[in-house]
């Protein structure tokens, strides 16, 4: 006899069915009593995944017919033995109309709006929440979707190993697409992926700043190796700055022979700021100021750091895995420290302070 679990799962030898029974009220419809599909797999783990799915899909179908039988008890009020069958716009999974895009459709739209002077991974983040949720609930359009499909992609996403913020994010991003092509078009927007249930909040283990002498230790070797990834390292070991806003400066930013020497940080089309104050002027002192020295010497263009930077991108997320990388094995307590946490290492003093 095989065994089932809350998951809707069973498992028969080595393999794991998919097995659900049928709402009371809806097993007129259907020939039996309970629905079972072999999943093919002997991996608890993946079938846990095809389970989320099956169920949403089901939960789909079980509100078409619930949906369907309201509306036959509507209907006996009339005349008319069914309501008339629409004649145009879009049809939903309840054969009735709607003037809702579909989420591919909204997608596009609200990427094209939106998107305008922002990095490309503002589109590659998004668009990474609309396939997780077509995976798990169909393109369908925007007003279709309910808290179920919100709960099964959040499942979904457990089950694949992300965090809640991360979880938090992608239902942050689909919430954005719907409500803004929503209100663009003057429709209702869902709360289907509002409020959604993340579990008991989980204390994440905090960003310890990187000890004096494991900065010293990182700055003696970058003087070492004296190449543009240990320059980029010093001069945030020295100065705080986020990454992106070290590797996009320009000679024009950078003001060596100042009688304080310094950089200014300001837009520019391949480095989008955090917020407007982030636009600002930072000392250069102690590694900050060699390895600026030795950017500037060896650049023959404009961008201090054109391994990781050019005029129209900044690739920051592929620098810092790099010098992520490089950063743990020289530091004591690896696992917990990354080149942010410079940040957290100083009080820095306006320049306007120290002039």
């Amino acid at each position: 006899m095989g065994h089932q679990n809350a998951h809707y799962l069973k498992l028969k030898g080595n393999t794991y069915y998919f097995s659900r029974r049928v709402p009371k009220r809806l097993q007129r419809h259907c020939s039996r009593d309970r629905i079972e599909v072999c999943l093919h797999t002997s991996s608890r783990h993946q079938a846990a995944r095809y389970s989320i799915i099956l169920s949403s899909q089901l939960e789909d179908q079980w509100a078409v017919l619930k949906r369907r039988d309201i509306s036959q008890c509507l209907w006996t009020y009339f005349e008319t033995d069914q309501p008339l069958s629409p004649t145009n716009g879009p049809m939903t999974a309840d054969n009735s109309t709607t003037d809702a895009p579909r989420l591919s459709e909204a997608t596009q739209t609200y990427v094209f709006m939106k998107g305008a002077n922002r990095s490309s991974t503002f589109a590659s983040g998004v668009q990474r929440s609309v396939r997780y949720l077509v995976e798990v609930a169909s393109d369908k359009s925007i007003d279709a979707f309910v808290r179920a499909d919100a709960n099964a992609l959040r499942d979904y996403l457990k089950a694949r190993g992300l965090s809640s913020e991360s979880i938090k994010r992608n239902l942050s991003n689909l919430r954005a697409i719907i409500n803004f092509v929503s209100k663009e078009l003057g429709l209702e927007p869902t709360l289907a992926f509002s409020g959604v249930y993340l579990g008991e909040d989980v204390e994440v283990p905090k960003r310890l700043p990187v000890a004096v002498e494991d900065i010293k230790r990182i700055q003696r070797l970058c003087r070492q190796m004296d190449d543009e990834p240990r320059w980029a390292i010093a001069l945030l070991s020295d100065t705080g700055l986020r990454l992106s806003e070290a590797l996009g400066l320009t000679t024009d930013e950078i003001h060596l022979n100042a009688t304080i020497p310094y950089i200014e940080i300001k837009r520019q089309l391949w480095r989008r700021l955090k917020t407007k104050s982030s636009e600002r002027k930072v000392p250069l002192v102690g590694e900050a100021l060699w390895a600026l020295r030795q950017a500037s010497q060896a650049t023959g263009g404009p961008l201090m750091f054109p391994k990781y930077c050019t005029t129209t991108t900044c690739k920051a997320n592929s620098a810092s895995a790099a010098l992520n990388k490089w950063l743990k094995s020289k530091a004591t307590g690896a696992d917990q420290i990354v080149l942010h946490s410079f940040w957290t290492c100083h009080g820095f003093v306006p320049l306007q302070v120290l002039i």
